[in-house]
Order: structure tokens, then sequence, then C-alpha cells
């Protein structure tokens, strides 16, 4: 983690400086915005970075660095900024072709591990401080950005082999499913019961932000087989494994850190 470090300490003046314009702020401002930082840290440091201060804190952290980098994921600067903080991803595998659900899929589990290197690194270790040249927002953003590279690689490589199947379907598979469509299911009967599924699983879209696992596991809620709802939203079944395992990994992850912040701020 060291030389990660390094890599972000030396872009980190000028990544302050593009958000600062954006923001059209002035070096004054900045300069006060860091001395509040370095105030709320101490702060923060007395109660050992836990309970109910601390929580909101990172949340409002957590909102801001999700806002920049799906910004940067849209148009595409996102690339050129890991590759400025010494991360970058490889050119065969850079693209624009990503849905707007697969984005935002990338860049909540990006800011989620990002959160973890900012803890560790920026406040607890004590890496960020008001003379660096940036402000606590910037050194998350910074934090968000080497973390950035092994999600979009990992969603990468699922999402190549995902779309390698969906090209390889044969003909005949492709016939069952639509016939299966065709097919009026008598597990679907109950309007009521299908307006509480769907209105449970729209509950679930800030923590599952991809609409085709979400429209999944409604199906599969309804009595839809995986292989079936898989194919009713437009993914292989392997495809929807892969979703399927990193979403209980999200959620596991979300609940340890809930229950974890919860027994800090019952201390």
């Amino acid at each position: 983690m060291r030389g990660a470090t390094v890599n972000v300490g030396g872009s980190l003046r000028a990544l302050e400086a593009s958000l600062a314009e954006a923001s059209h702020e002035s070096a004054a401002v900045r300069d006060q915005r860091r001395q509040t930082d370095a105030a709320m840290i101490d702060f923060l440091r007395r109660k050992d970075f836990q309970g109910p201060y601390y929580r909101e804190f990172m949340q409002t952290l957590m909102e801001y660095g999700w806002r920049i980098l799906s910004g940067w994921s849209a148009n595409g600067l996102i690339f050129d900024r890991v590759a400025r903080a010494g991360r970058p991803i490889p050119t065969t595998m850079v693209t624009t072709a990503w849905a707007d659900d697969e984005r935002s899929q990338v860049v909540t589990d990006t800011v989620i591990k990002g959160s973890t290197l900012f803890r560790e690194h920026g406040l607890v270790r004590g890496k960020w401080t008001p003379d660096g040249g940036a402000s606590l927002t910037t050194y998350f953003v910074g934090a968000a950005l080497l973390a950035f590279s092994p999600v979009y690689i990992k969603w990468y490589k699922a999402y190549r082999l995902g779309q390698s199947e969906l090209d390889h379907r044969t003909a005949g598979e492709d016939d069952i499913l639509r016939a299966q469509r065709d097919i009026p299911d008598q597990r679907a009967t109950d309007p009521a019961h299908i307006a509480v599924v769907h209105d449970d699983i729209a509950q679930l879209k800030s923590l599952l932000p991809d609409e085709k696992l979400r429209g999944a596991l409604a199906l599969m809620a309804l009595g839809y087989s995986q292989v079936e709802a898989a194919a009713e939203v437009g993914l292989t079944t392997k495809a929807l494994e892969g979703r399927l395992a990193r979403a209980r990994t999200k959620v596991s992850a979300s609940r340890s850190i809930r229950v974890g912040l919860e027994e800090g701020g019952a201390r």
C-alpha cells in the first residue's frame, strides 16, 4: 500500500485543483476548508472514528465520491484519472459500452472499497494532513481511484464472459426460451402478490443498483427458476450467478459495516 499511497500523493494536488475548478472555489476557500477538515478529524479521532458523528461524516464522503466517480465513469474520464493515480486500466479493457446499471454497480463497489482504504490510511494511520494540498473529499476520491481498477477489471472479465455466452446461444435454445415466455405463467396470477414482490425488490435499489439483477430476483421470488429468470432479463445463467454472488458479498459487507458502526455508536 505504501507504493499506492505515493502514486495518489503525486496526483492529489492536481486532483484538488481539478475538483476546485469545477466547483469554482478560490485558493483561500480551499485552504480554509482544509483547516476545517483538520478540526473535524481531531474531533473524530477523539471518538476513535466511531459513533453517529463518524457515520454521518463517512456517509457524506461516500455520497460525494459516488457522484464524482459516476460522472467520470459516464464520460470516460475515469480511465484517465486512474492512470494518473498509477492504476491504469489495460487499453484492451477500456470500454464506453457499459450500461447505466453496470457503471453504477462498479462505482458502488469502488466507493465501498475506497472507503476502507480511506479510513485505514487517511484517518487511522493519519496519512491525510491539511498541509498535504488536498481536502478530505479529494483524499477520499483519491482512495476510491486506487480501488477502481481491480473492481472494474473484475467486472469487465465477468461482463465479457457473459457476452460471449450470450453470443454463442444456439437458435434451438432461443426458440425454447421464446416458447416458454409465450406460455401463460400460472405462478404470477395474483396481482397483489406481484405488487408486493416488486415493491420489496425496489427497496433494494440503493444497495443493488443492477437493474437486471433486481428484475431476476423479482422473477425468482415469483417462482421462476434461475435459468428462466436469467433468460427473461437478458443474461446467461452463469452471468446471473456471478451477479448474485457479488450481490451477496455486497449485502454481507454492508451488513457488517452497519453492525460495526452501530456497535461503535453504542459504546
